[in-house]
């Protein structure tokens, strides 16, 4: 049996059992459990000798989008006297509906065999909807071949407002009713349609449900497309907002980093320029200790040649000097400039992840990997220059000690 469509058949039965519906012909126990019952609320509408109501009604149960079309037609209770009192039947759709001149044909035709297998004399024969005999409309499995979807219908949402039409419900106009109501089911929960003037007389009289002609079906159309378009307006006009909004974002943003990369290059170029000076630095320090030694070698040669221990000392004295001077001078590395990373300013209201700053920008550039090996071999140069101006420290203090040796020997020869 079929999901997608099914029949439900419900009445009133009097004490105990009251309002009872049950469902043939299909359907799911998931959505049977969850689904409204389809009793009137007779204080609102109700049903008199010879009169039918027909209805068309959004439902949202077990998780599924449901739209019934159902029938109500007089009929009284056994032992009872109770006026308003009916049996019906429901054609029920999950998540799409049947062609309307096929759906009305195929639930009149269940209707009028409900009301011939269980209603005697207007007095409903059996005490329970369970009980009731049905039998399958002729044309009930056509409908499976004439599906539609329905669009822009909130089905999760109830307005708990209800709209009765008082018109003619032949085939032909119920068509045309049924069709035009789908959209109206987003302003009301429930639409009944009569041409019974008893029960239109009712429902004003009563003031709950809101009731109008033919005329004015047509205006609650006419309002519902005229809210639509109003809708549309607004919501082209807030796009045509964002449009201007994300403009002048992309300006603002693409200018912070235009101006930040600028001084990012000016930041390169200058630390560029003081590891230059730095390797300069090393070649001037490595000089400076090749000639130092050769001063020092050249003072002992002179000892040794002319024994003169005052003018070894001070000319010592005077190249130790220079010597300090200039690796004092040399073995200074300048700190580096760090890059900006600093936020840009301006609020993005799209989807897109720009990241919170340059770094993160940088990460889906297509030039961001050049941009990190250039850094990288910054950072690589840096490391090679400190480890040689450790080694030149310790060149340095070592010689230093060597050379407060020397002094000692050559202070000794003086005293000696």
């Amino acid at each position: 049996m079929s999901t997608t469509y099914f029949f439900s058949a419900f009445g009133t039965f009097g004490n105990p059992n009251g309002f009872r519906q049950s469902f043939f012909l299909g359907g799911n126990a998931a959505i049977v459990k969850d689904i409204r019952t389809f009793d009137l609320k007779t204080d609102a509408i109700m049903l008199f000798p010879k009169s039918k109501i027909y209805s068309i009604r959004k439902d949202y149960a077990a998780g599924c989008n449901l739209i019934s079309y159902s029938v109500y037609t007089f009929a009284k209770e056994q032992n009872s006297h109770r006026g308003g009192t009916f049996i019906g039947s429901s054609l029920l759709f999950v998540d799409k509906i049947g062609s309307e001149s096929l759906v009305i044909n195929v639930l009149n035709e269940f209707q009028d065999s409900l009301e011939n297998n269980n209603v005697s004399e207007s007095i409903i024969t059996t005490n329970h909807s369970d009980k009731f005999s049905i039998n399958k409309p002729k044309d009930f499995d056509k409908i499976g071949f004439n599906l539609k979807d329905v669009n822009d219908l909130n089905f999760v949402q109830n307005t708990h407002k209800y709209l009765v039409v008082y018109n003619e419900t032949s085939p032909d106009q119920l068509q045309k009713l049924f069709n035009k109501s789908i959209d109206l089911l987003n302003v009301y929960d429930t639409i009944y349609f009569t041409e019974s003037h008893e029960i239109a007389e009712f429902v004003k009289q009563k003031g709950i449900f809101k009731i109008v002609d033919a005329n004015g079906f047509t205006r609650e159309i006419e309002k519902l497309q005229e809210e639509r378009l109003r809708l549309v307006q607004s919501l082209i006009s807030e796009f045509e907002k964002e449009k201007e909004i994300i403009k002048e974002d992309r300006k603002k943003i693409i200018d912070d980093i235009t101006q930040q990369i600028e001084q990012n290059k000016i930041r390169h170029q200058e630390n560029d320029k003081k590891i230059k000076d730095s390797e300069g630095g090393i070649k001037t320090i490595n000089e400076e200790y090749d000639q130092y030694s050769k001063r020092i070698e050249n003072s002992i040669q002179k000892l040794k040649s002319e024994g003169n221990v005052e003018s070894a000392k001070k000319l010592y004295q005077e190249n130790k000097r220079h010597f300090s001077n200039t690796i004092n001078q040399n073995k200074n590395v300048d700190s580096l400039h760090s890059i900006s990373t600093s936020r840009v300013n301006g609020k993005v209201r799209t989807n897109q992840q720009y990241g919170n700053d340059l770094s993160d920008f940088n990460r889906y550039s297509p030039n961001s990997k050049g941009k990190e090996t250039k850094s990288d071999g910054y950072k690589i140069a840096t490391f090679i220059l400190l480890l040689v101006l450790i080694a030149s420290y310790a060149c340095y203090f070592a010689f230093f000690y060597n050379a407060k040796d020397f002094d000692i020997r050559v202070g000794g020869i003086t005293n000696w």
